[in-house]
């Protein structure tokens, strides 16, 4: 489900944005669409405040009239030029994070030059132009919308021999965890017959669900997430319209670690081989960190900054990365479902977390 953000000047182009949001309503839902960010709380950096907007959105509309590069301040000094200029912070936040950015030319709007663009958005002029004129104005937008949803779309639907082939492959993963006898837990996993738990659900799933290892009950399943953390879970999911078959669920730490503790880093890095190959098979859009542990070291796989922040500070969060297989990819840490379990305030921060994930569904 694509997310548009539309960004315009209101000296150059709010009635044609305005007319463009009410059409644009006919092709998508109200919470589909964001024309104005809420008023930004006094002392917050609005630069962070707009980069969580957009980090929110699937797509930048860029909205053009024919002022679009020449509104100016009382002193003579264009907008654009000003590092506090709201449209030029969206859009430069938009190209960071590898949104989609179209710039919607309407009013006998033009792309701009480069000489008249400060450098963060001179990217913008790779960016292929959508014209919608006034006379054509409906149907402009129904061609826009259609675009969108092309650029947007989710991951396609597999054919049946791919989907054996994602399945085969996880398979061959988890009978290699089986056979690993050198693991730090494997004795353990022998002595008290347990099952390593690789993770199950789909194989192509666009959001993958990972925490930090599994529990006893777990392991003695051999499936990940199940009992009152399950359900929490399953919760959250049919809040937004997905069930357990929809995602891939694992963890960094494939064996039961014998006690509730955080584990190892040398625990972790024995199984990141594995779970790597998990990743490279699945290919999620969206990965989301469970708890404040996985947090930790996904980001710190991704050399996030964020990764040294509590998972108080960062949950909710969406933050774009370059996937290890190429193309985009969002990492978004949450509170763990079983630490929700103790906390209602926990439990509506995981379910205001979840309700992010929408746009990928």
């Amino acid at each position: 489900m694509a997310r548009i953000f539309i960004n315009y000047r209101r000296q150059d182009s709010e009635g044609y944005a305005g007319r463009l949001y009410d059409h644009l309503l006919r092709h998508f839902d109200a919470e589909q669409v964001f024309m104005d960010v809420d008023s930004i709380p006094p002392g917050v950096d609005f630069v962070t405040f707009l980069d969580d907007a957009i980090a929110q959105c699937d797509v930048l509309l860029a909205v053009m009239g024919a002022q679009w590069e020449d509104v100016c301040e009382s002193d003579g000094t264009r907008r654009l030029m000003l590092e506090t200029d709201f449209v030029r912070v969206e859009i430069a936040s938009a190209l960071r994070q590898k949104k989609i950015v179209i710039p919607v030319l309407v009013g006998g709007g033009k792309m701009p030059s480069t000489a008249n663009l400060p450098d963060d958005l001179k990217p913008l002029l790779r960016r292929n132009s959508f014209e919608v004129k006034h006379a054509q104005f409906a149907a402009d937008v129904d061609r826009l919308a259609d675009a969108i949803r092309r650029v947007a779309s989710p991951k396609p639907l597999l054919t049946s021999a791919e989907r054996a082939e994602k399945e085969a492959a996880l398979k061959a993963i988890r009978l290699d965890l089986m056979n690993a006898t050198d693991s730090p837990l494997y004795e353990l996993r022998q002595a008290k017959r347990h099952f390593p738990v690789l993770g199950d659900g789909n194989p192509d799933a666009s959001l993958l669900f990972i925490s930090e290892a599994p529990g006893v009950n777990e392991a003695k399943e051999g499936r990940p997430f199940f009992g009152q953390a399950g359900a929490v879970l399953n919760e959250m999911l049919d809040s937004i319209g997905l069930h357990r078959e929809d995602v891939y669920v694992t963890n960094f730490v494939l064996d039961y670690l014998g006690a509730k503790r955080e584990p190892t880093r040398d625990e972790i890095a024995y199984y990141a081989p594995f779970v790597d190959r998990v990743l490279d098979v699945v290919r999620p859009t969206v990965i989301v960190a469970m708890g404040g542990t996985a947090a930790r070291v996904l980001l710190t796989r991704f050399d996030q900054p964020e990764a040294r922040d509590k998972i108080s500070q960062i949950h909710g969060k969406l933050m774009p990365v370059e996937a290890p297989w190429g193309g985009a990819l969002h990492i978004v840490p949450t509170y763990h479902p079983a630490a929700v379990l103790y906390s209602a305030s926990w439990k509506a921060w995981l379910r205001e977390d979840f309700q992010k994930l929408r746009m990928f569904v």
